[in-house]
């Protein structure tokens, strides 16, 4: 058996969404964000539109600044530790940026080194430039980048892949994954598809609820997660 986990990176690993508290204080956010609800642009021209908002005056210097200034779960580090001391695969997949999540992991010191795949942010001729990672034609969930087809191509077909996250952008990939440790939107969504899922507060819940699992042999595939997984190989 080989667990493969995926987590996500804003208000999971750290305390808040720190890629909207970054456009909050930077950007033009309420604005955009209102129309992006009120159905104006899709989920990659809102992200457009917020980077594109973000002054000339502003560096990244400014905004790593910002991001070492954002507080992170106090047991990610231990959980991070605990599955690398297992050979379990941790991977970081965000809609996020590059720009604050590469200072913020750096920062922890880790031992050993964290995948990451999220949102490049480019900053040419005084204007910030968004680069997103994926999209994919079969899919239309709330993303700008779908995180399913990160999970589905870092996994093998006999591991159990294990998802960590809290809001929209984690709908999708969450369903595609056997055991799901969910919180906040995403608790919400599990229950109303009746997606199975652990509720979580910190990084000490989920350890201690896996380290169970395997005590107890109960890791094992979900059905309708297989057969989602089988569906979106075909799609593709």
């Amino acid at each position: 058996m080989q667990l493969s986990i995926f987590c996500d990176f804003d208000d999971t690993i750290t305390m808040q969404d720190v890629g909207n508290a970054m456009f909050q204080t930077f950007g033009d956010y309420h604005k955009y964000w209102n129309e992006y609800i009120n159905g104006k642009y899709s989920c990659r021209e809102l992200n457009i539109k917020l980077c594109n908002s973000i002054p000339a005056a502003i560096t990244k210097e400014i905004i790593t600044n910002f991001a070492l200034s954002q507080e992170v779960d106090a047991y990610f580090v231990n959980f991070v530790n605990y599955c690398h001391s297992n050979n379990y695969n941790f991977t970081i997949v965000s809609d996020g940026y590059d720009i604050y999540i590469n200072p913020i992991i750096n920062s922890l010191n880790l031992k050993n080194g964290i995948k990451i795949f999220c949102n490049k942010m480019q900053y040419i001729d005084n204007k910030f430039i968004p680069v997103f990672f994926g999209s994919v034609e079969s899919c239309t969930c709330s993303t700008a980048s779908c995180k399913r087809n990160v999970v589905l191509n870092n996994s093998a077909d006999d591991d159990i892949l294990v998802y960590i996250g809290d809001g929209m952008t984690d709908f999708c990939a969450a369903e595609h994954c056997d055991i799901v440790f969910a919180k906040k939107q995403l608790a919400h969504y599990c229950n109303e598809n009746k997606i199975p899922h652990y509720p979580f507060r910190s990084f000490f819940d989920i350890q201690r609820i896996l380290e169970q699992l395997v005590k107890t042999k109960k890791i094992k595939k979900r059905n309708q997660a297989h057969i989602k997984r089988k569906n979106a190989f075909e799609a593709e």
